[in-house]
């Protein structure tokens, strides 16, 4: 079943499967994308243990050639949901023989949703449940409607970020599906604005994969409104719209690991911004959401 969160007059709905964030009403509005298949049949996939695509589909785990789908498993699968209260809930998948075929590790993946009044806090833990050393990727993947504002454009929005940043993104490979890590668009120059355009998607996500701010918020600039997310434990920040189709949303999208860069060496516990947990290690990760 799916589970409906209240807290006042904010409400939430959360998908058993992949424990998806469906539906986000803090102030009398949707502030989520709604899963249009015509665009994007999602509104908020929980990545992991990948994020993003291999090389060729393929990585090298303990010496052993593994596939991983893009983006992982989990949002693909069912968790086991339980309502704590009015306002909480936690949703838990645990590997099987199955996530055992590309991810040869016992782990416990744990999403934790708690809806308060005026925002939305997300706790994401990973704990190694088996006898090694497990690597692994996790991110968000939230969907925004933008505009979501009566009379606002794509283009009046801006993405404004808690710190200036210096950030040269890597390109992404259309045909390898692949960064090019000597391939950079200079995307802010001691800034901490970044205006949306859909060009800046033609080649898909564009990724901030220096950053040092913790925080980012999507503003209308006609009105200042808009959403803040804040994160804990992430250390990249990938933002995304399909390209070329126009599409009245953004993704938001807060990641430790992403795809293959061309100079990767194909090893998955080499990867860029994988996580590590030792045997019976737990890690956690927040993000939460609210209105400006």
């Amino acid at each position: 079943m799916d589970i409906k969160l209240t807290s006042g007059s904010a409400s939430a709905v959360i998908l058993e499967k992949g424990a998806e964030l469906r539906s986000l009403d803090l102030s009398g509005k949707e502030i989520m994308w709604r899963a249009d298949p015509a665009f994007w049949g999602k509104s908020s996939p929980l990545l992991f243990p990948m994020i993003g695509n291999l090389r060729g589909g393929k990585t090298v785990i303990d010496g052993k050639e593994y596939e991983i789908t893009k983006h992982g498993f989990a949002r693909d699968n069912v968790f086991e949901a339980k309502q704590i209260s009015d306002s909480e809930a936690q949703f838990t998948f645990v590997s099987n023989e199955n996530t055992k075929k590309s991810f040869p590790f016992d782990f416990r993946l744990t999403l934790k949703y708690n809806l308060c009044a005026d925002k939305l806090v997300m706790l994401y833990t990973v704990e190694n449940t088996g006898s090694s050393v497990m690597p692994f990727c996790i991110g968000a993947h939230p969907a925004f409607a933008c505009p979501n504002e009566d009379g606002a454009q794509f283009t009046d929005y801006k993405l404004v970020f808690e710190k200036n940043e210096t950030v040269k993104s890597p390109v992404m490979n259309l045909v390898t599906r692949m960064w090019g890590d000597n391939d950079r668009i200079e995307r802010l120059d001691n800034s901490n604005t970044f205006a949306l355009e859909y060009s800046l998607f033609d080649n898909d996500c564009v990724y901030f994969d220096t950053i040092s701010s913790k925080s980012v918020s999507l503003v209308c600039g006609k009105s200042g409104h808009g959403i803040k997310l804040n994160w804990s434990g992430f250390e990249t920040l990938g933002v995304w719209t399909p390209d070329h189709k126009n599409a009245p949303f953004v993704c938001i999208e807060p990641w430790c690991g992403c795809d293959d860069y061309d100079t990767d060496n194909g090893v998955f516990a080499d990867k860029r911004g994988i996580q590590s947990a030792a045997p019976g290690e737990k890690k956690e990760y927040s993000l939460t959401i609210e209105e400006i």
